[in-house]
């Protein structure tokens, strides 16, 4: 979660996290691992329930040093849109 959000995906007004769809750990995670996030935008769309709203669901997977992935997450945000 902190390389997501020391991550350069920076929406205007910030997110707010609304669920996963998915979240895998397919390989363990070891002391002295190097990990990296590669985030991949699948969707976005404005909500259904408020204008100023949208939602923007992500792929993360997190990989390690040998680019192995050791997370694996699809994930709901609610973000700010633009008028």
């Amino acid at each position: 979660m902190r390389l997501l959000v020391d991550s350069e995906f920076r929406p205007a007004g910030g997110v707010v996290g609304a669920g996963f769809d998915e979240l895998r750990w397919p390989q363990p995670v070891r002391p002295g691992d190097e990990l990296h996030l590669e985030a991949e935008i699948l969707e976005v769309r404005p909500s259904k329930s408020r204008p100023e709203q949208g939602v923007v669901k992500v792929r993360g997977t997190t990989r390690n040093q040998r680019d192995e992935p050791v997370q694996i997450f699809v994930g709901n945000l609610i973000v700010l849109r633009k008028h």
